[in-house]
């Protein structure tokens, strides 16, 4: 293997400023792991050789003549299917949307371009991003590094896929019911969804022809990568307001330099009302609040009252149909929702999946949220984080949509698996992030999921660094 490969994108990037590599030399061992691996795991799905190529000359021309672009000067990486790269395909991994080509680059992806950082390619997604497998119409299936007989998580899958299997350094995914959080903790990453509304979302999805308005509510781009250093760069590069994007507020960022861990304090939860997790989750998280217990930091279990996770969820599915559903044609919802019943919906508890087929009144649904959005506010007035799990278990065995995942014995409703543990923080807007604690008992990786309040970013990045010198973290998988 080269010895670019699996170093982090701050250490290529520091290699390249130092000019001890260039970006051609690193784009190239990329490439090569690319076509070597890529085969047997699906996760990248358009390469765009010959453009990278050309622009990693150019930044190494740039870089002799001591001229950066930015902290990613000649870094190369790829960005989650959805999202617009000007002159390539945005399909959601759907006939529906086959032909739909970007007019431009979204905004995330010119601040990336800004920052120095190369667009290598796309990384594959599940049909329509709704799934936590990767499979589709017009891709091949994407596979777990760790075990092919399993899934990448979704739809963020071939994003995980790739970074695990160190085919890039850092990756662009997007997150709606949990499909950053979810694929970096099938697949040992870290993986962060922003604070609702603090990242533009304009090139987030394909857009419908001649729409003048696109609704983006809960849904998010966010920063996927192997290292905390990382995911804190592109964070720190994604965010902000945009003269275009007068949604996405300034936010006054609160950086915590010289915070030590003590000065935190962390609730944690094993599992919600009505959502049970595995034995080995529930040891994941009470091993890992036992660490920080030694370590001097404060910690308390922190239940939820009055229904809260639950209320939030309702919110969600009530709120994210209307978005998702927002550009397919009316003769067409019948038959997508009735699909979704009786496959990613099957046998989902309780009957939120009842509220969906009426779009019933939006003031009225916004402002139960904006209750909710308070409450937990107030629940986080207690302590700085929440320790909480990301799924059930694992990453479950790729299988049909729909079907029970059986797990230690005990079948798991699919849509229960991880939608619950995820979604609730889209309907809520707040920022969570997944941490891999290393391999489980089944040689798959294992994490938990930490939430702070709005605007919460830099301490939350600031903890997991800190925490980072003592978890094991990130394990590259065998035999790549």
């Amino acid at each position: 293997m080269n010895n670019y490969i699996y170093k982090s994108a701050c250490e290529l990037a520091s290699l390249i400023r130092n000019k001890e590599a260039t970006s051609s030399a690193i784009l190239r061992a990329h490439l090569e792991h690319i076509h070597e691996y890529n085969p047997r795991i699906g996760a990248i799905v358009v390469l765009l050789e010959e453009q990278a190529m050309k622009e990693a000359e150019a930044c190494d021309r740039e870089a002799e003549a001591g001229n950066f672009r930015g902290p990613l000067h000649g870094v190369p990486m790829t960005v989650k299917e959805q999202f617009w790269v000007k002159g390539t395909r945005s399909t959601l991994n759907s006939n529906r949307l086959k032909d739909w080509e970007a007019p431009e680059d979204a905004l995330v992806v010119k601040r990336l371009k800004a920052a120095g950082a190369i667009i290598i390619g796309k990384t594959n997604v599940a049909k329509e991003l709704l799934d936590y497998q990767v499979s589709g119409d017009l891709y091949p299936d994407c596979k777990n590094p760790y075990n092919p007989e399993y899934s990448p998580g979704g739809s963020s899958g071939g994003a995980s896929a790739a970074l695990a299997s160190g085919m890039v350094p850092i990756e662009l995914g997007g997150d709606l019911g949990g499909s950053i959080r979810i694929p970096s903790n099938f697949c040992g990453i870290y993986g962060l969804k922003p604070t609702e509304n603090t990242i533009p979302g304009h090139g987030l999805a394909p857009k419908p022809k001649n729409a003048r308005g696109y609704l983006f509510q809960m849904a998010t781009g966010g920063p996927m990568a192997r290292t905390p250093e990382d995911l804190e760069l592109l964070w720190t590069l994604l965010q902000g307001p945009d003269k275009s994007d007068r949604s996405i507020q300034p936010i006054a960022w609160s950086r915590p330099e010289n915070k030590i861990l003590t000065d935190y304090k962390v609730g944690w939860v094993d599992c919600w009302p009505g959502y049970e997790t595995s034995q080995q989750t529930q040891d994941t998280i009470k091993n890992f609040i036992s660490l920080l217990n030694e370590k001097g930091v404060e910690t308390r279990h922190a239940p939820l009252q009055n229904d809260l996770h639950g209320r939030t969820l309702e919110v969600f599915s009530r709120l994210s149909f209307q978005m998702i559903l927002q550009d397919v044609p009316w003769f067409i919802r019948p038959l997508m929702m009735r699909s979704l019943r009786r496959g990613f919906l099957k046998g989902m508890k309780t009957d939120f999946w009842k509220l969906i087929d009426t779009f019933t009144d939006y003031s009225e649904l916004i402002g139960r949220r904006a209750q909710i959005i308070e409450e937990w506010e107030t629940y986080f007035e207690n302590f700085d984080f929440l320790v909480c799990p990301i799924g059930y278990g694992p990453a479950y065995k790729r299988c049909k949509i729909g079907t029970p995942i059986h797990y230690n014995d005990k079948a798991v409703t699919y849509i229960n698996y991880v939608w619950p543990f995820n979604a609730c923080f889209n309907g809520s807007g707040h920022p969570a992030m997944s941490i891999p604690l290393g391999l489980g008992e089944e040689g798959l990786p294992i994490g938990i999921q930490l939430v702070g309040s709005y605007w919460s970013e830099p301490d939350m990045l600031h903890f997991t660094k800190l925490v980072s010198e003592f978890i094991q973290g990130f394990v590259k998988p065998n035999g790549i």
